[in-house]
């Protein structure tokens, strides 16, 4: 299961291109190295996965070596690059592929999302990627989102290609890594320093954390008025620390909405634009969708996981400022769903301490001024005019991506004329076919074949990655081969995107 990287040789060039450079070469290495190390990381905390594992697979990528894929690929990889390449520059197409997928329930289309983000579009290094990137997810809105019957209850699942899309957008992107710092650093310090016992506004499991005799010398003895006067005491006096906390944090998030990443404020504004003018869904709907959009996949999981986020290095936190920080995105997330007729009344109560217009203005700040139909360019890109010439993605990746084509254009979920484009983008690219071990192969059979890395025997925990021994690189020129030094033979991809050089 070799990784290729995959080399885009300029088929129209308008502007003259210029050697590339061996910098932002390395730099697309390192980022691909650190997002599969994050993986690591991400699996091993979620104990889906043992240490050993983790550090297994770590391995395997420290001693990977990428070379060109045409060693493995053949005469076929000028067919490849070309499919890739007109692939990633047709976002409406991507969009309109993932969707058919979820509703055929194919089973490479989860993988196949992130192939897209880490491999199609080079996990949005180049400004060049994650405007693609941001159209794609515009199309996704109008495709998936508009189309559905319940667009709220879809996003809130997390499972759609649109969530699963803007999570991985959001979490490497730079600008919301500065945001979220500037934002959340100070008040989770604050709840760190200031609170060592439990939030709990719920009676009943106020009452559970303590012992019977701590129970009887906090609040008296049970079943009597003093105990019930005493145990709601507490739960008040819980609530207002956790009240002063939450504003504090919505404080901060107003203060420092100056930062907001103006990629994301483009993809919230279009979500917003294209949902109102669904006639089923109501303008306060729409909004509740966007603001908890913001918070559930983007602001709260940097709450309650921090140190993940690079928010917090230095201040250990322990099992009751974890609770606390839960208790403070779950508040947040009910006040951006606060119109909803479900809901616990004990939070309802709770909610109505706060300033009902609190996150609203903060979206109002987000979604505010001129909605414009391109995506925004960053002014501060220290890659800006550069163009990306290699694809990450193992040989498998490659394969499941092309299963996922043809089984999407074999399928009835495409409108015609996107069903004409994926036809004539796959009709030159070679069949594979599936082995008894499930694995894909290229067609003709004598298409070399790498192994790939051994696995432990334990399937419960088995990382869902596929880390190989052997990886595949595909570089503008032969002179950057000697900028990696590994023991493991890869390959290099030839492929031909059609994309502009540098001027010089």
């Amino acid at each position: 299961m070799p990784y290729l990287i995959v080399y885009c040789s300029t088929l129209k060039m308008i502007k003259p291109l210029v050697v590339f450079d061996a910098r932002n070469f390395l730099k697309q290495h390192s980022r691909f190295s650190a997002v599969q190390f994050s993986k690591c990381i991400s699996f091993l905390s979620s104990a889906e996965a043992s240490p050993a594992e983790c550090c297994q697979h770590a391995k395997f990528l420290e001693d990977t070596q990428f070379v060109d894929g045409y060693k493995t690929l053949g005469f076929q990889e000028s067919i490849y690059g070309e499919f890739l390449g007109r692939l990633r520059e047709n976002p409406r197409l991507v969009a309109s592929c993932l969707v058919a997928g979820e509703r055929l329930n194919h089973e490479h289309t989860q993988g196949v999302i992130h192939t897209v983000f880490t491999s199609l579009y080079g996990n949005c290094i180049m400004q060049e990627d994650e405007c693609y990137l941001l159209q794609v997810l515009r199309y996704l809105v109008e495709f998936e989102l508009k189309e559905s019957d319940n667009p709220r209850r879809l996003l809130r699942r997390g499972t759609c290609a649109f969530s699963i899309l803007f999570k991985l957008f959001t979490e490497g992107l730079y600008s919301a890594k500065l945001f979220l710092t500037a934002t959340l650093h100070e008040p989770i310090m604050q709840l760190l320093v200031e609170d060592e016992d439990h939030l709990e506004t719920d009676p009943a499991k106020l009452i559970e954390r303590f012992t019977p005799a701590q129970q009887e010398r906090l609040f008296g003895e049970k079943g009597t008025d003093e105990y019930r006067r005493k145990v709601q005491a507490a739960v008040e006096a819980n609530e207002a620390k956790l009240v002063a906390l939450v504003n504090t944090f919505i404080g901060y998030l107003k203060q420092n909405t100056y930062c907001f990443p103006q990629s994301l404020r483009w993809i919230v504004s279009q979500m917003y634009k294209t949902l109102a003018r669904v006639e089923r869904l109501e303008v306060g709907e729409v909004r509740t969708m966007c603001t908890d959009l913001l918070l559930t996949c983007f602001i709260c999981p940097a709450i309650v996981n921090p140190e993940q986020y690079g928010i917090i290095s230095d201040a250990p936190i322990n099992e009751v400022a974890r609770f606390n920080l839960m208790q403070v995105g779950q508040l947040l997330q009910q006040l951006a769903m606060s119109d909803a007729d479900d809901g616990d009344p004990r939070r309802k109560s709770s909610l109505s301490k706060f300033d009902k217009m609190c996150v609203a203005a903060f979206l109002d700040i987000v979604i505010g001024g001129r909605a414009v139909e391109t995506p925004p360019m960053s002014s501060m890109n220290l890659l800006e005019g550069l163009t990306r010439t290699v694809v990450y993605m193992t040989h498998n990746q490659l394969l499941a991506l092309e299963d996922f084509v043809r089984s999407v254009t074999a399928g009835d979920q495409l409108r015609e004329e996107d069903h004409l484009a994926l036809e004539t983008l796959i009709a030159n690219v070679p069949q594979s076919r599936t082995t008894k071990s499930n694995s894909l192969e290229l067609t003709p059979s004598n298409t070399p074949q790498l192994s790939p890395a051994t696995t432990p025997a334990n399937k419960k925990n088995r990382l869902p990655i596929g880390i190989p021994s052997t990886l595949t690189l595909l570089v503008l020129n032969q002179h950057l081969t000697h900028l990696l030094n590994c023991k493991y033979h890869c390959f290099i991809l030839k492929v031909s995107f059609v994309l502009y050089g540098c001027e010089t």
